[in-house]
């Protein structure tokens, strides 16, 4: 339908990000310790988080929560979002997508600034408008 109007494909992002919302929590701290603990198909334990990047959101998620805005992963059309979710959002059991875009978007800066939370946030706030 997006040939027809260019909107569907908003409208279709909404019905996605929706669903992906219903199905991961909005605390960023068991998403990290999801990841953190991820255990592969062998039973052997396979970090998807770095161990400084997991102290870090553990040591200051409840900072970290108020800054996270998940209302902006509405604002990608569906083709943007399906990319995301299909090679940059973070899998753990049965493949299952563990994390929010605003998620990866916060792991994604705190990795590059480490204990620089502001320069973080400022990073986040850049790439998630």
């Amino acid at each position: 339908m997006a040939i027809v109007h260019p909107d569907y494909t908003m409208l279709a992002n909404r019905i996605s990000v929706s669903a992906l919302h219903k199905r991961t929590p909005d605390d960023i701290s068991k998403v990290a310790l999801e990841l953190y603990n991820f255990v592969d198909s062998a039973g052997r334990k396979a970090n998807l988080l770095d161990e400084t990047t997991f102290k870090i959101i553990m040591d200051n998620a409840a900072l970290i929560n108020k800054r996270l805005d998940y209302t902006r992963d509405f604002n990608y059309d569906f083709f943007g979002f399906k990319t995301l979710e299909k090679s940059y959002l973070l899998r753990t059991v049965n493949k299952k997508i563990t994390e929010r875009p605003q998620h990866m978007l916060m792991r994604v800066s705190i990795g590059i600034h480490q204990h620089d939370l502001e320069s973080a946030f400022e990073t986040y706030d850049l790439m998630s408008q």
